[in-house]
């Protein structure tokens, strides 16, 4: 039993230093540290990036995308997906008969 005790003490230092060692490969040659070590873990000398505000713009229904179904929450608008699989809600097409998709 004190085997064992031993062994995951001694596994949970090495992974301890291995973590440390890492975090220290992840500076830049001017000794800071990327934006996520100040977002996730608070340290002072991580990079930082000023909150931005704006605005998303709309999405564009394109010829290539094609209607998925009904917005269940916004009536008038469809669910469309791109040819690489992002979903997006803009307002249904000309002469879309709601509830037609299901």
């Amino acid at each position: 039993m004190g085997r064992n005790r031993s062994a995951i003490r001694h596994a949970a230092r090495l992974g301890l230093w291995a973590a440390v060692l890492a975090a220290s490969g992840c500076a830049s040659r001017e000794g800071e540290l990327p934006p996520v070590f100040g977002a996730v873990f608070g340290l002072e000398g991580a990079t930082r990036i000023p909150y931005r505000t704006g605005k998303i713009p709309e999405p564009v229904v394109r010829p290539v995308d094609r209607v998925l179904g009904d917005a269940a929450n916004s009536p008038g608008q469809c669910i469309f997906v791109t040819p690489t699989g992002r979903r997006f809600r803009a307002n249904c097409p000309e002469g879309y008969a709601i509830g037609a998709s299901g």
